[in-house]
């Protein structure tokens, strides 16, 4: 197996071991919401990194278009996540804003599906090799839609949207939610431009977002798993604390 399909299967199976763990925590737990679009977060990005190895493996134009094509509808779901995400997790973001991004980036994979090819191409005219850990890819060539200034525009609002979230937590004192948000600004952001570049072909190399995003996903499940574990030792020390008074009442009873 090639090193391209082995990293990128790995990402995709690494976020949907995510998905599924989170996913039962929050069956557990039903009033942690923020497990659930954190779970379908990492669904997202699992369905994000197999839609860019299908296309830099593409060896026709229209194998390419329909790759990308479906790739917006993984996308859809990262971002409506991730906005999902702030507003339980970070408790902050501006409401209008969260609805803004949720509609813009809903509109853009309606387009999406009704371009004749996608929301970033009006036409593929070839594909192109390059050379990514040694081995060749593709990446595409052809007439740029300009629709896909809708999808561009709902990425900036993205960012702005969890940088805003950011500095409102950062503000309220609390510094370490205050880096999670940063973290995620991060490596949104560089996805977002290295995803764009490449599209726009200024820089000669495949989408690779999904390295990025998992990122993301790696800072928000860190966070997450520290809930947990505390989660975890205070339902623990709550046991202690309950077994303790029982034994006390038992020796109560004795001695009376």
């Amino acid at each position: 197996m090639s090193w391209v399909t082995s990293i990128w299967s790995m990402i995709a199976a690494a976020c949907l071991t995510l998905a599924v763990v989170y996913g039962l925590v929050w069956w557990q737990r039903r009033e942690a919401r923020a497990y659930l679009v954190f779970a379908v977060s990492a669904l997202g990005t699992a369905g994000f990194a197999g839609c860019e190895l299908w296309m830099m493996l593409a060896q026709t134009p229209q194998d390419f278009g329909r790759a990308l094509r479906w790739l917006h509808l993984p996308v859809w779901v990262l971002i409506v996540s991730i906005v999902g995400f702030v507003r339980l997790y970070l408790r902050a973001g501006r409401r209008w804003l969260a609805w803004t991004v949720c509609g813009l980036r809903t509109l853009s994979l309606a387009l999406n599906f009704l371009s004749p090819l996608n929301l970033n191409y009006q036409a593929i005219t070839t594909l192109r090799q390059v050379s990514l850990f040694g081995e060749p890819v593709a990446i595409a060539q052809g007439v740029m839609n300009p629709w896909m200034l809708v999808g561009q525009l709902s990425l900036l609002l993205w960012v702005l949207f969890i940088a805003d979230a950011t500095i409102t937590v950062w503000r309220r004192g609390e510094r370490r939610l205050a880096l999670v948000g940063g973290g995620i600004v991060f490596f949104a952001l560089t996805g977002s431009i290295q995803t764009s570049l490449s599209l726009r072909g200024v820089i000669p190399e495949p989408m690779m977002g999904s390295l990025f995003y998992t990122s993301v996903m790696v800072v928000m499940g860190l966070e997450l798993s520290r809930d947990l574990l505390r989660a975890t030792q205070l339902a623990g020390e709550l046991q202690e604390t309950e077994q303790r008074m029982a034994l006390a009442t038992e020796a109560a009873k004795l001695v009376c």
